[in-house]
Formats: C-alpha cells, structure tokens, sequence
C-alpha cells in the first residue's frame, strides 16, 4: 500500500538536515495500525492479543536538487510495536531502512545502506503476504517466509542501483559487503531483478544468493557472529521450524518469478518461488534446532494464487491460496505446506481503514528439524498440531 506523506518545512527541523537549501525538502511519513489478534495453537495454547497487520513505522524522507537532473536523497525509516511502544527489527533504531544516495532520472538510482532487496523490489506486489494479507504480521506469507518476499529480513550494508523505466522495462542490482576482515566474500550478498510494467500488466523476476546465511541474513548485521535476537524460533535463530533446521547452510539462493493483471475491478496475482539451503553442515549454528546434517541441499518450491476485487471505491475483497513444498535433505524427509488467506478492507477516508483478515494453514510430512511437520505461521511460534487458524481485526491510520 501506498503511504500518504506529509511535508514537513524544511527549515523547522534545520537542526536535523543541516544547511538549508531552495531546492530541497524533508517528508516525515508513517503507519500507525492496531488490531485484535487471535491464534487458536501457539504452542499449544489460544493466544488473543494486541497486534498489527500492517508495519507500523514512521521515516524521514529527504532530497536535494543537485542541479543537471541529478538528487541527493536518504531514507531513514523506523519500526515499531504499537501496543507497546518498542521498537521493531531486533531493536535497531532504523530497522526498516536506513540509506543515503543518488537519484538521476537518466541514469537511474544509487543506494548504500539498509535497505529493501532487489528482489522484494520486483516481486513483493504479487504476494498476498506483502500487500493485504496482515504485511506486518506476517501470518499471510508463503511457509515461514522463506523466499523473504514479505522482507522477513532487509539486507544491510548494502549498495543498490535501480535502473530508470525504459518502455516499462527497469532493473534491480545489489550487492552487500561481508565486512569481515581478511575474507572479502563472507556474508555476502548478491541480488539482482528485472521489472515490467505494461498498463494492467505487470511482471518481475528476481535472483538472490547470499553466503553464510545464518548470520548474513539472520543476522543484526552483515557481518554478525550471532543470529538476531529478535527471531521467533527455538534459541533466538532462524525463525521457523519450517527451515530452522537448515541454519548450517553454507549458502542460500532464492529463484522468484511472477505477474499480475487488472480486469476491470479485480486484480489477479501469481507468484513461484524456489529457496535452496545449500551446503547444509558447513555453518556453525550456535543454539540452532540440532538437526545434524553432513552436506546436501534443502529446496523448497513454492506457489501463490490470489486475487482483490473493489467491490465498490471504499469496499476491497481478497482471497489467495498458497502452496509450499520442502523436498527435504541428506535422508530427512519432505514436507507440504497448504495456505489460505482470506481479507476484507474498508477505507473510511484515503488515510484511514478498517481491516478484518483470516489465515488458515495445514502441514504434512517431515519439517526440517526431522520431526513431524507441523503448522507455523511466519511471525508467529508453531503450532502443536498439523494445522493453525488465526484472525486479526483492527485499523490503520497512514500519515
């Protein structure tokens, strides 16, 4: 969803930007959401509680008219918990974003910082999960997040260049340092995406590969030693069972394709996804779920339907269905994952709505940490049982 902004004077906060020029300006820009969460199996227990289906943040936007076309620009963004007050993203001041760089209407854009991925920048639009289906939550992704379309994780310490638009043809390129010293190449990540966009047809495709990525992309930091502490899953590492048995990979590469089109008032998305954890055995995962594995490649193929439909200009429904498959690795068994999102939003004014989603998902098989697989929502800690409900009824306000 777009974010209504408002423009803050430029030379009220004079103290923040520094000097003051003609040509320049500062937004502040934000999302406060609240709602009522229920989650009939965490654990085993019915969990009600205060929460949010959108991220709420706010950020601080600035450019620079540098002269000849060409913008100095950052983006300082934070998240937020709104029934508590504490911040979002494992703690970090500017966990959402935190960059500074270049804009060029011929040339295109240059970023260094934290940022969104290239990928997410192409694909996210097709995915339930990053649009209505509770994108803070996290309860509306594919399995546990795993092909990090809904940005489970940002990716730090990174440079990114996106192309202009050329005959609706644009691409995504990011490369994030390791920042470890005497090995170049650790933590890194390599990341690029390719966009379309033809009046009611849009498409996108990505590919992503990162080193080391219990600690890359799970990590506080490029170049952390230690998992986030604000992960959900067992000791504080990866956060899923679906796949926090893999946090000994040594790489992880993520292929994702889709496309959707507007029909009059409906919008029609696909979206596939293959997520490999590969080299599994070669990381040293402190306190991770202690599935053992002596090398091989765990994939995990995945498959999302969805559609909105403006029943009338204030009135959306939404609907989508998403299907996961891990193919399992070094003689564990597999495991599927079927999802479905069910939503409806009604704006009351263009910066102000009332929400209502429901999510409901089953598992079969074996998961990755070589037990029974059981449900578990991204965001969310698994359930005791093969299946998991949950629903989330609240308002967002956007500024």
């Amino acid at each position: 969803m777009k974010i209504q902004k408002t423009t803050v004077a430029f030379m009220a906060i004079g103290a923040f930007a520094g000097v003051a020029h003609a040509q320049s300006s500062v937004t502040l820009y934000g999302v406060a959401d609240g709602g009522i969460l229920f989650n009939n199996n965490v654990k085993g227990g019915q969990l009600v509680g205060l929460s949010s289906a959108t991220s709420s943040r706010w950020g601080v936007l600035g450019t620079e008219d540098l002269g000849g076309g060409l913008k100095a620009i950052f983006d300082l963004e934070n998240g937020y918990t709104l029934g508590t007050g504490g911040l979002s993203q494992g703690g970090l001041e500017f966990g959402r974003k935190a960059f500074v760089g270049l804009k060029s209407d011929t040339y295109g854009t240059v970023t260094a910082g934290r940022q969104y991925s290239a990928s997410n920048d192409a694909t996210a639009t097709f995915a339930s999960g990053a649009d209505w289906a509770a994108s803070g939550l996290g309860y509306g992704t594919r399995a546990g997040d795993v092909d990090n379309v809904d940005t489970s994780n940002r990716v730090q310490n990174a440079i990114k260049y996106q192309s202009p638009s050329f005959h609706g043809l644009s691409v995504g390129l990011l490369y994030s340092l390791g920042g470890q010293a005497g090995q170049f190449t650790k933590n890194e990540v390599i990341d690029g995406a390719v966009s379309y966009l033809n009046g009611p047809l849009r498409l996108g495709a990505s590919y992503m590969f990162t080193k080391n990525p219990y600690y890359a992309t799970f990590g506080d930091q490029g170049n952390s030693s230690s998992p986030t502490s604000s992960a959900t899953g067992a000791n504080n590492n990866m956060p899923s069972r679906i796949y926090g048995g893999y946090a000994s990979a040594g790489s992880q590469q993520i292929i994702t394709a889709g496309g959707s089109y507007v029909l009059g008032s409906a919008t029609i998305a696909v979206l596939y996804s293959n997520t490999q954890f590969q080299n599994l055995g070669a990381v040293n995962a402190v306190g991770s779920y202690g599935t053992k594995y002596n090398g091989g490649t765990a994939t995990f193929n995945s498959g999302e339907l969805n559609l909105k439909y403006q029943l009338t200009p204030a009135l959306t429904l939404a609907g989508a269905y998403i299907y996961t498959h891990n193919g399992g690795a070094d003689n564990v068994g597999s495991a599927s994952y079927n999802q479905v999102n069910l939503g409806t939003i009604y704006s009351l004014s263009k910066r102000t709505s009332l929400y209502a989603i429901g999510f409901y998902e089953t598992a079969s098989g074996v998961d990755s940490t070589g037990k029974k697989a059981v449900a578990d929502f991204s965001g969310s800690s698994y359930s005791s049982t093969n299946h998991q409900v949950a629903a989330i009824v609240g308002m967002t306000h956007r500024f």
